[in-house]
């Protein structure tokens, strides 16, 4: 019977991922890991996929994605990723540039002419508008998220607005911070006005060209922006928890839902599940083709990863975690705030996706013991 199981379970993940399953490693820490944090309420519970060697090694959901239902959280449970949305959103960029409908290093006034006049909080106008690259690098100067007002995904009067109302507000009221390509300061705004400029270039709202520049092309048939039609196609979703101040696992306020191709945060308030994502960052492992099909070119696909100045970002909105002596990145990844990870580590090849709707700031222990285990189970 458990033979059955496991035949069926192979299966199955070969049918979601698209790529064979191979079980030599132990991943008896990493379970122990994973039990244990659902079992002392670290985490409600989740996804986790790694691949290594271009083979699924460790596939499996693990605790709740509803603890008072005790419904089990699975591999396929679609998933709010949040900031991995920006590297997504990076990838639909680097293909628009790659068919000659987008120039990434253009000053965005190419796209966005209402950034003409844009102005310093001292009044000055800016020396120069930034370019997209800046934007998904987070070095734009525009007002960066921990700032006040540098969250409007949470404010009134984005609600239901087209996202170029709420671009052409931001170039009218939310002067720039410092001048463009001069600092790092992370900004999730800055992604809103890349999503802008990526629905000028590509002529389509940023919700549907999503899917036409990456999902559809890599068979993610299960990663949308969160809106009302989005949501009614991935069906139930986890329930969001935080912890509160006693220590417990509390669910968070649940979020508007966006009417369809309406404003939502662009950089992080994307839909995705474990398997989705590993056909993403296989194509990115795999030199840029999937399924034998050339998706990014090696040229763009290096110059997705290539690192930008004044900043530890690659240029599609990775994170690098790493580099070499050389200064190469050798680990890229990006993390979410509704507690989700995703990496790709060059050196070890390997990837690693982990999907929980816990809060980030909760888990951050729990999130870089799994790492650590992770590749600790396929360490040569």
């Amino acid at each position: 019977m458990h033979r059955i199981k496991t035949a069926a379970l192979s299966l199955f993940i070969v049918l979601l991922v698209g790529i064979p399953v191979v079980g030599a490693a132990d991943f008896t820490p990493v379970q122990k890991l994973l039990d244990e944090s659902v079992a002392d309420g670290t985490v409600a519970g989740g996804s986790v996929l790694v691949i290594h060697h271009g083979k699924v090694v460790f596939a499996k959901g693990f605790g709740f994605s509803d603890i008072k239902s005790k419904t089990p959280f699975q591999l396929d449970t679609p998933a709010v990723i949040a900031s991995i949305s920006k590297p997504l959103l990076g990838t639909a960029a680097f293909r628009l540039a790659q068919q000659k409908k987008l120039d990434l290093s253009a000053p965005i006034t190419k796209y966005l002419p209402e950034f003409a006049n844009a102005k310093l909080e001292s009044g000055d106008a800016i020396s120069r508008a930034p370019t997209t690259l800046e934007l998904f690098t987070h070095t734009s100067g525009i007002r960066h998220s921990e700032a006040s007002g540098g969250r409007p995904w949470f404010a009134s009067w984005t609600q239901g607005k087209p996202l170029g109302d709420v671009v052409k507000r931001y170039a009218k009221e939310f002067p720039f911070k410092r001048e463009p390509g001069t600092k790092f300061a992370y900004s999730g705004i800055g992604t809103d006005v890349a999503a802008r400029v990526l629905e000028v270039a590509a002529s389509e709202p940023r919700n549907v060209l999503l899917v036409t520049e990456v999902g559809h092309p890599l068979g993610m048939k299960h990663t949308f922006y969160r809106d009302a039609s989005s949501l009614k196609l991935v069906g139930p979703m986890p329930t969001r928890y935080q912890r509160g101040k006693d220590g417990e696992l509390r669910v968070t306020q649940a979020r508007p839902v966006p009417p369809p191709n309406t404003y939502s945060s662009s950089g992080g308030s994307v839909i995705s599940t474990a398997p989705d994502l590993a056909r993403w960052l296989l194509m990115i492992r795999n030199d840029g083709r999937h399924e034998g099909k050339v998706f990014l070119t090696p040229a763009t696909l290096a110059e997705m990863l290539d690192v930008f100045p004044h900043c530890s970002w690659a240029q599609g909105g990775f994170a690098i975690r790493k580099k070499d002596d050389a200064g190469k990145p050798v680990v890229v990844g990006h993390t979410g705030s509704s507690g989700t990870n995703c990496w790709i580590d060059f050196k070890n090849d390997l990837i690693g996706i982990m999907l929980t709707q816990t809060r980030g700031s909760d888990i951050k222990p729990f999130r870089k013991e799994l790492e650590k285990r992770i590749l600790g189970c396929v360490a040569e």
